[in-house]
Order: structure tokens, then sequence, then C-alpha cells
């Protein structure tokens, strides 16, 4: 599969960045029982120890060289827009070096902008986004067309697509659809798809189907074999799930699709053909690029915006060479089929009629149960009617053919779960087969009309035109709107939590896979079988599960998305004893040694307990019984890191020395406990680190026999504004400064970078190489619209007004600044969220712009969305940049002819505005809905909280807010005229850059 091949050369250049921390267990691991806990660093096994550690480390670094010879040969491939990547997105792939004076070389020429013959952006700002009323097709027009242009050499070729979509969970949780009828509706297929060779059906999702195929026989499975060896089933796209595209990250997306084919490969020696992306909320470039890798020639989408479909069909360019945003000839270009009406139902997919298209949906006959909207229902089709109901139905498929440029039609037969009865599987096929059988007979007509599977369609098409023909097009479909105003932007920050706990376990995932494929080349073969590689395998379904269009958007019922995420939980656990197995095989004593598979011998720095936990860090005890802690630390990443990371202790009297036993400069904060509160149990203890690529390093923590401070140890200054209520005392902390009003201040730590607050302890501006820039922080907060009106909801942001309120604008809040060599941070506790800005002293990424943690817990309000919004003088007019899952970035425009929730987007990892002189990077570990509303500001969704359904069958609101932990780093840059062409007028036109 290319795909595999691609990602086994970009893997290390494009590996998301997470640092997993393992604390090790000394009294089991590596001091048997009846030794003396107090041994000194020089001891024997511990030396041991650090010289399996160095030896691994000269590993790490020849493989990272030849890595990067590789990514040297790889260098286009890797044509794709330079973006910030991470798995939990707190470090960047960019340039880390941070006195590097080499610029870095732009990857794709900047003076040359793609020409494609649809640009999106360029559509979008020449429509006219109104919606008047087209008559049957409400979101169309009357549709007239010529018989005559219909004859004997010209055929209409007619191909109708029995499909069920199967949500692997969204109302019911993904086993009970398996069981309740998934399963039912498989188990039809194969019986009824032998009944007649002519039938014909295609699936999506391999999650269901594995669970269904794990209960079948022998027999059943050859039979599957041979039907999709007839081509009377075709399974479409591959994936484990049909993936959401606005707010998964590209790597999961690949996961997802990964692990579907795989499965197929090995369970089906088949390999798909054709995707099929009916129900994902919007649709991003990301999923071709990377169908188009994995070997796929087709696709076939539908919830496009229905301005944009009814521009496309009125010019017949519903069909086109979707392209990426860089790409000058053509070699990412997929071939992509638009379907042209409201939904996939089978009342607009015959043509642009609902009212006779639902005519022709025999699950809808009196015995089902069923009736239509409106009110005329299906009737049998009988010697008597076939006639009259026959060309009632050719009427709407010679419509809808007008609408595209070629004389092959595609008709999508099918809807959710649909095909569970073996009733409904003779009243679609059976009744259908004597409507084709009818207009076949008779020739006058002009009319060849079958069941097909996807790809018959497309290679019927293939087989009479040139692709050359159809149109390019590049860009995206966000934000989708199904009708009036209703833009499905809300689903992008829908349930945070979730969205966080995702990109967690990616980054868990990621770094338990590699560290698992290194120990296991270094022979270590158990842990690629047995029950660490069943363990992996599990957490990538699970993770994989979570890509659905109804998981990672956060638009299942409470009940399915606590089942989702206990499933990640599990994964997580799983991919941490992976990793802290790994670890312990790596750094075994001898090839001899024995070790328990099921043994914990780690302890991760981070742990979650609970499918409601925000996550909890794990706390060093050191005292006269553990006077001394060792640490692990593991860089998944393919280069050196160096980052300030903090540790959790139990006193404020430690010191922290390197595997050599040098010391190593470090910092004691006080835990907050409260605005006014300091714990005496917990403190962070703050130290730069440096990890090889691929690496694992070792810092030792001590204990110090007197309650002083070393040399190299430093207890943080801490200053609390605008109270007057005396804090109790902590050990290492007995002078606290009170200052009974606010006032303005400043944070530094490097010479190129520093903060500045204002009295209400919110940032106020940036200061870059000497140059002081304004960037206010505020928080605004959204409602919603009154009784009568469509409101929000899990899918859909209606705000009540255009422009959001201000909250928290006085300064009676308590503010807190903590100052010291390592780090400075400032944090203010205010009603529903608490708030830290932070700078670290470090030479790497995590250096070079300001951290900010926001924990939100709006769970006491009502129909409340709140959302951070920075505030700068950057003349960014009307544009603004996303990224596109991860993979590369888009140029955005905010149109004052749309409304607000329209000029939302997805933030997937990155969003930036810029202007000729500068640029404000915000960098998030989370996704989250965005939008630039006015020149020089970022707005980005915190969390949505909402009493009501907003009308898209989910049939509740979000109430079950939990609280968040939200990530972002801000990095502020002059701009530099790294390309050679970046001062060109035309590099303002191209669509990524």
């Amino acid at each position: 599969m290319k795909t595999r091949k691609t990602f086994a050369i970009l893997g290390a250049g494009l590996i998301l960045a997470c640092c997993v921390m393992t604390y090790l267990m000394m009294d089991l691991t590596f001091f048997p029982p009846g030794q003396d806990a107090k041994l000194s660093v020089h001891n024997n096994e511990w030396l041991h120890f650090e010289s399996r550690l160095a030896k691994l480390e000269k590993d790490f670094n020849k493989h990272h060289e030849v890595m990067s010879a590789l990514q040297e040969a790889a260098k286009v491939k890797q044509n794709f827009v330079p973006i910030v990547r991470s798995s939990d997105n707190r470090e960047q792939l960019g340039p880390i070096e941070a006195h590097s004076e080499k610029l870095p070389k732009c990857n794709f020429s900047i003076n040359r902008i793609p020409e494609v013959d649809i640009q999106m952006l360029d559509l979008y700002r020449i429509l006219d986004f109104d919606n008047p009323d087209g008559g049957v097709w409400k979101q169309g027009w009357n549709i007239k067309y010529n018989e005559e242009q219909w004859h004997r050499n010209r055929k209409l070729n007619v191909f109708v697509v029995p499909h069920s979509h199967n949500d692997p969970g969204w109302l019911n949780t993904y086993e009970k659809y398996y069981t309740s009828q998934t399963r039912n509706i498989l188990n039809n297929m194969v019986t009824k798809l032998a009944e007649d060779s002519r039938r014909k059906f295609i699936w999506a999702e391999v999650s269901f189907f594995k669970l269904w195929w794990d209960e079948q026989s022998k027999a059943t499975h050859d039979l599957v074999r041979r039907l999709i060896h007839d081509g009377q089933l075709e399974i479409v796209s591959g994936g484990w799930v049909m993936p959401d595209e606005s707010v998964s990250h590209w790597t999961a997306q690949l996961t997802q699709l990964t692990e579907g084919h795989q499965w197929l490969k090995y369970n089906l020696d088949y390999v798909p053909n054709s995707g099929w992306a009916i129900d994902p909320f919007g649709l991003s470039p990301t999923m071709p690029y990377l169908l188009k890798e994995a070997g796929l020639n087709n696709l076939l989408i539908q919830r496009v915006h229905y301005s944009v479909k009814k521009r496309l069909a009125k010019e017949k360019n519903l069909e086109f060479r979707w392209r990426q945003l860089w790409d000058n000839d053509g070699s990412t270009e997929l071939f992509t089929h638009m379907m042209p009406f409201y939904s996939y139902d089978i009342p607009h997919t015959c043509g642009p009629d609902p009212k006779v298209c639902c005519q022709f949906d025999f699950y809808r006959l009196p015995n089902f149960g069923l009736t239509c909207p409106w009110k005329v229902n299906p009737r049998a089709i009988t010697k008597a009617n076939i006639a009259e109901r026959a060309i009632l139905l050719l009427d709407q498929y010679r419509k809808k053919s007008q609408l595209f440029k070629t004389n092959v039609l595609l008709v999508p037969l099918g809807d959710d779960f649909r095909y569970t009865h073996v009733t409904e599987w003779d009243a679609q096929y059976n009744n259908y087969q004597k409507l084709f059988d009818y207009l076949n007979q008779n020739q006058q007509l002009n009319v060849q009309i079958q069941f097909g599977t996807l790809s018959d369609y497309f290679d019927a098409l293939r087989d009479k035109h040139n692709l050359a023909d159809f149109p390019t097009l590049s860009g995206d479909f966000f934000t989708y709107s199904d009708r009036d105003d209703h833009y499905w932007s809300g689903y992008y920050t829908s349930r945070p939590f979730h969205k966080r706990l995702d990109r967690v376990l990616l980054g868990s995932l990621r770094a338990s896979e590699i560290l698992t494929t290194i120990a296991w080349a270094k022979g270590n073969d158990q842990l690629a079988e047995g029950n660490i590689a069943l363990r992996l395998s599990n957490a990538r379904m699970w993770h994989s599960l979570f890509q659905h269009h109804d998981g990672v958007t956060g638009t299942a019922r409470d009940n399915v998305v606590i089942d989702y995420a206990q499933k990640m939980i599990q994964a997580l656990n799983n991919s941490a004893h992976a990793l802290q197995q790994s670890v312990m095989h790596l750094l075994k004593l001898s090839q001899e040694s024995t070790i328990d598979l099921e043994a914990h011998y780690f302890s991760l720095d981070e742990t979650r307990s609970h499918h409601t936990s925000p996550g909890e860090k794990h706390v060093l005890i050191l005292g006269d019984e553990n006077p001394v802690r060792k640490v692990i630390l593991y860089n998944p990443c393919p280069r050196q890191r160096r980052k300030v990371q903090t540790l959790i202790v139990s006193t404020p009297f430690v010191k922290v020395t390197d595997h050599t036993g040098q010391p190593v400069r470090s910092q004691i904060s006080p835990v907050w406990v409260g605005p006014a509160a300091l714990s005496a149990a917990r403190y962070e203890l703050s130290f730069l680190v440096v990890v090889p690529g691929f690496g694992l390093t070792t810092y030792i923590i001590q204990a110090l026999h007197k309650p002083v401070f070393p040399s190299d140890v430093y207890a943080a200054n801490v200053t609390v504004f605008n109270t007057d209520i005396p804090l109790s005392t902590v050990p290492g902390f007995p002078h606290i400064q009170i200052q009974p009003l606010t006032q303005e201040f400043s944070i530094f730590q490097r010479a190129e970078l520093s903060a500045s607050f204002g009295k209400s302890g919110f940032l106020k501006a940036l200061r870059v190489e000497n140059i002081t820039f304004p960037v206010h922080l505020e928080f605004v907060k959204y409602g919603t619209r009154g009784s009568g009106k469509d409101k929000s909801g899990a899918y859909l942001f209606l705000p009540n007004k255009p422009d959001p309120d201000v909250i928290f604008t006085d300064n009676k809040h308590i503010v807190h600044l903590v100052t010291g060599p390592i780090l400075s941070k400032v944090f203010i506790e205010l009603p529903y969220i608490r708030h830290t800005c932070i700078l670290y002293n470090s030479p790497g990424s995590d250096g070079f712009g300001l951290h900010i943690q926001n924990e939100v817990d709006i769970t006491e309000t009502q129909n409340y969305e709140l959302a951070m919004r920075l505030n700068t003088d950057i003349m960014s007019g009307d544009q603004f940049f996303t990224d596109l899952n991860g993979l590369g970035m888009i140029r955005r425009q905010r149109f004052p002819k749309l409304p607000t929730q329209a000029n939302y987007y997805p933030m997937a990892a990155n969003a930036y505005i810029e202007d000729k002189h500068k640029r404000l990077t915000v960098i998030t570990a989370q996704p989250l809905g965005v939008a630039s509303m006015a020149s020089g500001q970022i707005e980005i969704m915190q969390d949505r909280r909402l009493l009501q359904d907003d009308n898209r069958g989910l049939g509740q609101g979000v109430t079950d807010n939990l609280v968040t932990n939200h990530l972002f780093m801000l990095m502020l840059e002059k701009k530099r005229l790294n390309c050679p062409a970046s001062s060109s007028s035309s590099s303002t036109a191209h669509p990524a850059a």
C-alpha cells in the first residue's frame, strides 16, 4: 500500500511530538529485595543501567542520521504546507534550533499559485449565499430537459447503488447498534445478494464488518469473498469508520484507514477502490489526500453548503478533480463526485423532487410502518401500474442527470441502518428490479438501468469520458450549512473534554508504538506478539472508533459519549502498559533476564483513572524512606528535544542531578489549592531536560537532608495582588508578598520574549526582540436565540446576536505571580475558568512562546458558550489561516455577508493572523472552533453548554460538561523573508500561505 511506504519514509519527519515521562519504581526493579534502599548514585547496578541508556542513546543518534537521510530523499513527497504538528500539540516540529542562523527553506513555491478551475475561497467571494425558494427542489431550481438528448447510441446509463449507513455510535453505543441492527443487515446481505447475481450492495464501516466476520462460519467467509470477487459486494473507503474531517488529526485519520485496510487485506485480500463520505459534516482535502496515497481512485461526498452545491450544479461541476492547495501538477488529485441534494436518504437521491423520490422508497410501504412526510406514499409495483411508475421515476433520473456532464448517473438507495429486516431487502430489490426490467425493455426510453456498486459507476464513467474534461478544484468544504443560516460550526467545540482526551490518546499511542518497535527491533520478539501486541491493537481500534463523525465531534448521546470515553481510557491504559514494558525490555540487565509481561515496572507522570478525569499528576514522594527517585524521560520524536520539565514532589527541599551526578539547575514553585491557599504536600519542581531523538534519559531527584536550598535550587518568588488576606506559609515559602491593590507587571525568561499584564491579570502585550506588540486577552460569551427560533445545539452554533459579551471586566479577582529562573507564570481564578500564562527559560521550542492553560468548568451555566479572544494591532484585515487536520494550512476570509456562525472554522492544531511585519500563531493541544471577527483578532471557543436539541437527530442538548484543561501556545514572530517571493504581491493570493 502506497500509504505504508510513504508513512515509513515520512514517519520520522512528521511524527507527533509528545513527552511521555515514566517514573522508575526502584524498589521493585533495580534494588533486589532485602537490599538497602539508600544506595548512592554510583551503585553498580544503576551504572549498568546508565550504560544501557548510553548505548541506546548512541543507537538512537545513529538511527536519527539514517532517518535524516531518508527525509532528505523524500523531500518531494513532503511537499505540503509546513505547520505545527503535535499529538498533544505542546511541542512543534518547526525549526527548533534557537540560535540557528540558517533560515528554513520553503517547501513549495509561494509565488507560483496553483492553477485550478475552481478555488473554493474564490467561489465563496462571488457567491451571494441567498436562499430563494427553488420549488420542489427547495435549494435549487426547476430543472428542465430535452428528451432528444438521449438516443440509441447515447442512452442514460443509471446505476442504483444500495447502501446502509451504520454509525459506530450515535444514539446507541457501537455494540448496541451492532446487536440490534447491524448484525441483521450483514446477515441479510449475504443471503439476499446470493439469491440474485444482479443485486449489488456497498459497505463502508470495517469496524462493524469485523465484529460480524468474527461470528461467521468458514462457509460464510467463502461466500463473502465470492460476492466481492463477482462484484456484487464492494467495501468502500475501507476505513475503520467514516471519520470526521474537521477536528480529527490527520494521523488519527490515517490510523483508522490503516486499521481498516490491513484488516481487509489480511482477511479478504481486498484493497478498496472508491471512497464514500456521505455523513461527515463538511469535507477536508486531507482525506482525499490520504485516500489517494492509499491507492483509491474515486471519492463520493455529500454534506456541502447548499449554496455551493447549487452553484456547482448550475455549471455541471459536481464532479471534479480535487487537488491539494500546493499541487501544481495534479499529482495529488482524486476524482470526486458530489451528491447534489439535501441528504443521502432515498427522498433526496433519485432526483430533485423528494415528494416523488419518497414514493420509490419501498420500505415506506404500508406494512412497514414508515410514511412519507409529503403525504404520498409508495405503491408496490404491479403490472397495472408499472408503466406510470417507471416513467415517473425516469423523469427524476433525467432531471438529476442535467446537473452532470455525462450520461452516466449515480443514484444511491439507502439511509441510516437500512436493510435491517429481510422484508426490506425483498421490497426494495424486487420492486426496483421490476422497474429496471420495464425501462430496459422499452428501447424508446433510451435508458440502461441496473443495480451497481460505487466502482461500477466510476468505471462506467471513466470508460466513456476522459477525466481531463472535468474541472480541477482546490480548497475545503467548511463551514457546512444544510439550510437557512444553520451552520454546523458548534460541533467544532462540543464536548471539548473528549476532544482533548482524543489528542492525549493519540500522543500516547504513537509514543508506545515507536518504542515498542525499537525494542522489538533489538531482539525483544515477545513485544510484537501475544498480549502486548494485542493491547496496542485494541488501543488503536478504540482510538480509531472515536474518529467516527459522531465521536470526536461530540455529537453523540450522553451514554454513548461515556462509552467512547471508557474505551479511550482502556486504550490509554493499554498504551501505557506497552510503553513501560518496552522501556523495561530496553533497559534489562541482560538478554537472559526474565520480564513479566503483565507486570507494571514504571508509573507514568500523568494518568487518567476514570473516564471523567482531566488527568492526575503523579506525586514523587521523597523523604527519609525514599530519599532518591530516578526519573526516565522518553522522547518519541526523531530529533533531540530540550524543554522545561515540571514534576510534582512532596517536599520543596530537593535537588536534581543528571545520570552522571552533575547538578541540574531547578526551580521550586508552590501549588495553589485555592485563590488564597497553598498546598503543604505538593510542589512543582521544574528543570531543563535534554532527550535524544527516539531516546531515553535519566534524571535523579534527591531529598535534601536540611531545609535549605543549595545554590542550584531556586525557590520561586511569589506575589499575590488584589488581596489583603494573609496567606498561611508552607515549607520553602516563608515570605510571600501580598499586594492589596492591583498593578501592571511583566514577566520574562529569555531576552527574546517577555509578556506584560494589566491590572486585571490578563495578557496585555508581548515583547519580541525589543519591540512591544499589543496582545490583549479577554473572555467573551455567546447566548443562543430566543423562544420560537431554532437554537444552538451539539451541531449548530446559532448565537443570539452577532457580537458576544465581554466578561470578567472588573479587577476584583486575585492575581497570582510566580517568577524564577526556570519559569514564570501568572494565573487568576475566575467564574468558570482558571487562567494561567507561563513563560519558560528554554532553548527548545517551549521557549518560543507564551503558554496558556485554561481550566474550564461551565457546568453551572445555561445556554452559555465561552470563548477566549486575542486582540492585536496586526493589520490582518478579513484574512486569517487555520490548519487542515494538522497536515497543512488554508487561507480563510471573514465575510460580512455571512452570519457569525458561518465565519467559525475548525482548528485542529493551529491558527494564525499576519500582516507584512508580524504573525501571531495560536497552537492548540485540542481541536476547537476558531474565528477572526475583526482585523487583528483571533477568537477560540472554549466550551458550550446548551439545554436544547438543535433538530438534527440527536434528540438532546449538551449538558454533560466536564472540567476541561485547554492548552495553547502563542507565538508572535517578526516576519522574515524566508522565501524569495514572500514579499511579492502574489503571495497574498496563495490559498495556503
